[in-house]
């Protein structure tokens, strides 16, 4: 009997027959379709212990394109104290950080979080790092002031990146960034090989994402990115044994940014551990 891991793979690949099909017909209708596909994530709902946690958080609202997001914020007792967002990678929403907040909260930081594009409470239908950025940036404009810090897991961790290098966020004192991948091209790379779509459907995703942002693929580098940003203090913490984004990527950005790296072992992509919770606060 197959289990779920296996019958989805299978509709995976189904979904990749299709778009190359449809690519020897029309190359710009495959890239089309394949890129929705790419940004479309499965809505992960939150688990009871995710509700209670983030039913400790005094909730806000705020518009990014046409869509709605939630947003979280566990307050310090100082009106002064120094602000913090997070912000969580794809299929994922804001209780990922409870340890994290927990003790950057206790430590005497106000800490925002909010749930991305397509996930969470937040409203959406598609995720990558162009829209995410975006709803960074709209977020920062709200607020009127910059951050003290953002720390990023994942997709997070590149958006944090890409709205400050590139939508001209207000540069935060640090930057954090957790199990964040290099390069842009590589991810689309990787998604091609779990469809097991040839050069055409991928060369499509690539073309639609210039069509949408006007930037080419190879611009939305984070490592290129992160070397511009030399007014932040930055730290990059990685997994050896990350299983989707290669510890490779992590050292090339810390050595880009020549931003402080700390590497684990034994994590995986989440990096949920007490002691990095405590390097990072």
């Amino acid at each position: 009997m197959a289990t779920q891991h296996e019958a989805f793979m299978k509709k995976v690949r189904r979904l990749g027959k299709m778009l190359d099909a449809l690519a020897a017909v029309s190359p710009s209708l495959a890239g089309r379709a394949g890129f929705r596909i790419f940004c479309t994530p499965r809505r992960i709902p939150f688990k009871e212990q995710d509700r209670h946690f983030l039913a400790t958080a005094s909730p806000f609202f705020f518009r990014s394109g046409k869509y709605r997001m939630s947003g979280y914020t566990w307050a310090s007792e100082r009106e002064d104290a120094p602000e913090v967002l997070c912000l969580h990678g794809w299929e994922s929403n804001s209780a990922r950080w409870r340890h994290f907040i927990r003790g950057m909260h206790a430590a005497g930081f106000t800490v925002h979080a909010f749930d991305a594009p397509a996930s969470g409470g937040s409203g959406g239908k598609l995720l990558n790092v162009i829209r995410y950025s975006r709803a960074v940036s709209d977020l920062v404009a709200r607020r009127g002031k910059p951050l003290y810090a953002m720390v990023g897991h994942s997709l997070g961790g590149a958006a944090a990146v890409m709205s400050t290098a590139m939508l001209q966020v207000p540069y935060p004192e640090k930057m954090v960034l957790l199990g964040v991948f290099a390069e842009s091209k590589r991810v689309i790379e990787d998604f091609g090989k779990i469809l097991g779509v040839g050069d055409t459907v991928l060369g499509g995703i690539a073309r639609e994402i210039e069509r949408r942002s006007g930037v080419p693929v190879e611009e939305y580098s984070i490592a290129k990115k992160a070397a511009l940003l030399t007014d932040i203090e930055g730290f990059v913490l990685h997994d050896r044994d990350d299983e989707v984004a290669p510890v490779a990527e992590g050292r090339r950005i810390a050595e880009s940014w020549q931003a402080r790296y700390l590497e684990t072992k034994g994590l995986g992509h989440r990096m949920q551990d007490p002691a990095v919770v405590r390097e990072v606060v």
